[in-house]
């Protein structure tokens, strides 16, 4: 699930919309009005901000296990032998092993930053690894 800008925008838009009417009924100054919209606006700009980094790599994507329920790989075959789905089996028993480190690491609760001094990769490499695996599931 992404964060879709456009549709966040026109509500964004409409709700500023209705509130500036609301304070020109009220005779509140045009310059009041002018520099609430513009902090609302940076407001709504780091929201997005924050939502199109956090949605797209939404820890759910992840198997969550309760923490005394939390299993310990100790290696990469560990982790294919636990996948009970087929397709996902298949399709990680051919793929390259930084992303069975990637997913074996984040199952065990690393960070992205954490990932990413341990695998060498960056953090951008990791994501998209990431967001091309969920395509393909």
């Amino acid at each position: 699930m992404s964060y879709n800008y456009k549709n966040e925008y026109k509500k964004w838009y409409a709700w500023k919309e209705k509130e500036e009417e609301i304070l020109k009924a009220l005779n509140v100054p045009q310059a009041l009005i002018n520099q609430l919209r513009d902090y609302d606006y940076e407001q709504f700009k780091a929201d997005r901000r924050y939502k199109t980094r956090h949605l797209l790599f939404d820890d759910n994507f992840f198997i969550n296990r309760a923490i005394y329920d939390k299993k310990q790989y100790l290696s990469l075959n560990d982790l294919l032998n636990d996948i009970e789905n087929e397709a996902l089996y298949e399709y990680l028993k051919n793929s390259d092993e930084k992303i069975l480190e990637i997913i074996m690491l984040k199952i065990q609760g690393y960070s992205i930053r954490e990932i990413s001094k341990i695998t060498g990769l960056t953090t951008n490499q990791i994501y998209k690894r990431i967001k091309k695996l969920k395509k393909v599931l």
